[in-house]
This record gives C-alpha cells, structure tokens and sequence, in this order.
C-alpha cells in the first residue's frame, strides 16, 4: 500500500506545501501533477509537440493507445501511414521501416520525409488512398489511417496489411462511417478512449488487429504508474520467497499461503 492508497475518514484535509486541502481536492491536485509531469502534458501544450513524461517524442494518438503500443517491440516492422507526423518520428525512433503518404507540403519539409523512410507526397485526393499499392505490392505490419480521404483509404489498407497486422485508425469517434466500414472486415477492434496531448477533449484511437497478432507487451506499467513489490499471489501456493524478497497481499491472503 503506497501513502496515497490509505483509507481516510471523509472530510479529512490534508497540508500539501503549506496549503491546506479537502481531500477530494488533494487527490485532483495529484492528478493535475501526473498528468502535468508523468504523461508530459505541460510541455506537449508549451510547445505544441506531443512528448511523453520523459521528453521523448509520441503520437499524437490517445495517451492509452499510446501506451498499449508502446509496450512493444517494433524493431523492423514495416510500417505505411496515411498522413505523417510526429507518429513518424517515434516508428523512426522505434526502428520501424517506413512508409507513407503526405498530402502537406510544408509538413512534409518539416518532418523531412525523405530522411524518415519512404514518404510520397501527393495531394491529389484521388490517387492518395492507392499510394500505398506505389511500393511493388508490399504488405505492411502497421497501417496507420491519420489523413486525408479516410473512407476511400480502408480498402487499400485492408488488402495491404500481413497476416498478424493491424491498422490504428485515429479520430474513429469523429469518422464514425469510416468506422463502420472497419468493422465490416475480418479484424478485432479495440477503442482506446482518452486525452491526447495538446488536445483538452476524449478522444478516441482505434487498432483493428488480425487475427494471427501476436506481439506481446515487453510492460505493462502505466504512465504516471507504480513499480509496485510482488503480490504474495502471484505465484504458485507452495512458492517460497528468495532472502530478501518483499511481497504484498492483503491479511486475508496470509492464510492462504500458509
């Protein structure tokens, strides 16, 4: 049990720097405080680029989708993205082999998308859902619809993704038809509701896995998370702690693992 997991009786205030708190505001100060610092909020709105809590470029996908993939490892998979960004720098920083469309000129100067991997510019909104089929045919493990034409991009995108892929379509709460035309297809949907950097209103983040996808997250530690000791259930009954080894659990549990 952490300091702020104690059970206090209702109305208690508390002094936080020489301010006195009710409790209820206490704990939206620490959240304000997670948010400011752990997610990298403040800064991401200071200067207009999503950055996480340790000052490392991100997505500007939904802070628990963000999460979810960033838990992996994406060393060498290949990944198209309909509309570049900041997501392109982190698959960069990620290992990611990528690919892309832009239809943003002064965007695509910007983010210098030739240098990022293989980025056509094209801002014909008829040819731009295809620009995915201008690299010989390639099947890809991450598609990424962020851009323009967001409906006519789903087919391609389908017929484009490897067996154990899958497409993170942003904004699916606002492109709500664009939506329905995913669910339509042989893909698990998964909705990550939540903030985004920069941006003061839920939104929502969308993955359409395959069925064959199989990477596994290397961490499950949250944001703004605790590293907490192991929980004295979380091995088998018989199981006998090294020297040492501090273990949690409930006074219940004490009997059981006797």
């Amino acid at each position: 049990m952490t300091e702020y997991e104690m059970q206090l009786p209702a109305g208690t205030a508390v002094q936080l720097k020489g301010v006195e708190l009710s409790m209820e505001e206490f704990h939206l100060a620490y959240l304000f405080d997670k948010l400011r610092n752990d997610f990298g909020f403040l800064e991401s709105a200071k200067n207009q680029m999503p950055v996480n809590g340790d000052g490392e470029v991100m997505p500007m996908y939904t802070y628990p989708c963000y999460e979810y993939l960033n838990s992996m490892n994406w060393e060498g998979a290949d990944v198209f993205e309909y509309g570049t960004g900041f997501s392109t720098v982190w698959w960069k920083n990620h290992g990611a082999n990528l690919y892309g469309v832009e239809h943003n000129k002064q965007w695509y100067e910007k983010v210098d998308g030739k240098k990022l991997g293989h980025i056509i510019l094209c801002n014909d909104v008829d040819q731009y859902p295809n620009a995915i089929k201008g690299f010989q045919n390639k099947k890809f493990d991450v598609v990424v619809i962020d851009g323009l034409v967001r409906y006519e991009c789903v087919e391609p995108a389908v017929s484009s993704l490897k067996q154990g892929g899958i497409i993170i379509f942003d904004n699916s709460d606002w492109h709500r038809n664009t939506k329905e035309l995913l669910d339509t297809k042989d893909l698990i949907p998964i909705h990550f509701h939540g903030f985004k950097p920069t941006h003061v209103d839920s939104q929502t983040t969308s993955v359409y896995m395959h069925k064959e996808f199989s990477r596994k997250a290397r961490s499950i530690i949250p944001m703004g998370g605790t590293k907490r000791a192991p929980h004295m259930t979380d091995n088998p009954k018989d199981y006998q702690p090294k020297i040492g080894e501090v273990m949690q659990g409930r006074p219940e549990e004490l009997e059981y693992k006797q």
